[in-house]
């Protein structure tokens, strides 16, 4: 007992002095790991490490975000965050900062510690810790069940997705985990702490405050099968203007700055929308075609595509509670979507969101698909729809892993302490790359 207990001290040591020598090698030793506890603490670690690898270039978000942090919070006293915290919290924070949690992270980072860029490493943590808690209750006790190809491209999907690239936004796809874990968690326990979670989600970003009603209705009617699916379907072909919707919006500073920001209520926003999207559309055309269209293509084609292969086990009755619960979030947030054409921001982030919670679901199958009974030719039609999305999400992981290049420091592979030290003279993992060439 008491050699494996110094093992296990010494395993975690090592993967500890890694995250310092080499992030990479580091993130290969704990995807080996079989405790949850042990995978959970230094897959936080590991994203508050790749939190301070980020590069930060005039455009991306991340930039912004530091930007605003030195312009606002250098000098902001205790008084002032307080003041404006109360703004936020009452949605009255038409200006600046308007998601408490950004604010919090902005103030500590900026003010009480004076390093803009430790922005990053904070948001890297909370990120890190409900991403890994998320993938760890999708995988669930099937940890170190035998998989195969096709169980573990989806799980590299699931990895690759909106994981390490989630950190230049900070807010909307961590509250996308948030979210993702609260209700997973919830639908699976009932404990209190997931419900704290689904509400944490709405001070990490303020569309988890509309996107969350949804996620409700979706959880609420979840055995009400053919009538979600007839909604999904009908989603297809309808759309509604911002005027079915207005009544509904609390008149506030903040409301009203983010209407006139997404919210497409007039014709003459409805041309600017259109030119936005027409000079867009010529942008992407010149680039690599994974990232002019690898997210679009994976959210409107291929994720449409694997939902189709899961509703026939969805509509069976011996389908599983949790495979249930995912795929109905996951296609009724795709209509909520769907028919949010007056919002083409909040749209595209929600069928990224919906996307997520299909691609669980299909993991979630995988793990199940042995107490369907299928037959074997009816198996291999399972199995080739399964090949054709993974085959088809190619365009999504180059564009993802085109992200990071971009987004991070070469210093990922080695010694990370020097990105620290170039600061802004820092380089990416492309820029590495293309000098090598």
């Amino acid at each position: 007992m008491a050699k494996f207990i110094h093992k296990d001290r010494q395993q975690k040591g090592y993967i500890l002095l890694l995250l310092f020598v080499s992030p990479i090698l580091a993130l290969f030793n704990i995807l080996k790991l079989k405790n949850n506890r042990d995978i959970t603490f230094f897959g936080t670690l590991f994203f508050g490490m790749i939190g301070s690898l980020y590069i930060y270039k005039e455009g991306n978000d991340g930039f912004t975000h530091r930007t605003l942090l030195e312009q606002d919070y250098g000098d902001m006293s205790l008084s002032e965050f307080l003041s404006q915290s109360y703004d936020i919290l009452t949605f009255n924070a038409g200006e600046g900062t308007t998601d408490f949690y950004l604010h919090i992270l902005s103030f500590i980072a900026g003010s009480v510690f004076n390093i803009p860029e430790l922005l990053h490493v904070l948001a890297g943590l909370v990120l890190g810790y409900f991403y890994t808690k998320s993938v760890l209750l999708v995988i669930g006790d099937n940890l170190q069940q035998k998989k195969n190809y096709i169980l573990m491209g989806l799980i590299v999907l699931l990895l690759l997705i909106k994981s390490i690239s989630a950190l230049n936004s900070i807010r909307m796809w961590t509250g996308m985990w948030v979210l993702f874990y609260g209700t997973y968690g919830w639908a699976k326990t009932k404990n209190i702490k997931y419900f704290i979670a689904i509400l944490f989600s709405m001070i990490v970003h303020f569309s988890y405050v509309v996107i969350i009603i949804p996620v409700a209705i979706s959880y609420l009617i979840r055995e009400r099968k053919r009538i979600l699916v007839l909604i999904y379907i009908i989603s297809f072909f309808t759309s509604f203007g911002f005027s079915y919707f207005e009544s509904f919006v609390p008149k506030s500073e903040l409301f009203e700055s983010k209407q006139e920001q997404y919210a497409i209520d007039s014709d003459e926003k409805a041309e600017r929308f259109e030119k936005r999207y027409s000079d867009a559309a010529v942008i992407n055309s010149k680039k690599s075609f994974y990232k002019g269209s690898g997210q679009t293509t994976y959210t409107d084609y291929s994720i449409v595509g694997l939902t189709i292969v899961m509703l026939f086990f969805y509509l069976k009755k011996e389908s599983d509670a949790n495979f249930k619960f995912l795929i109905a979030v996951g296609i009724g947030l795709y209509t909520f979507s769907n028919v949010m054409s007056f919002s083409p921001s909040l749209q595209g982030r929600t069928k990224v969101i919906a996307a997520t919670f299909l691609l669980a679901a299909a993991i979630q199958l995988q793990f199940t698909l042995y107490k369907y009974r299928l037959s074997l030719k009816t198996k291999k039609r399972v199995n080739f729809g399964f090949i054709c999305f993974l085959l088809s999400s190619t365009t999504m992981v180059l564009y993802q892993i085109s992200f990071i290049l971009q987004g991070f420091s070469f210093f990922f592979l080695i010694f990370p302490e020097l990105s620290w030290l170039i600061g802004d003279n820092d380089f990416s993992l492309r820029e590495a790359l293309d000098f090598l060439k």
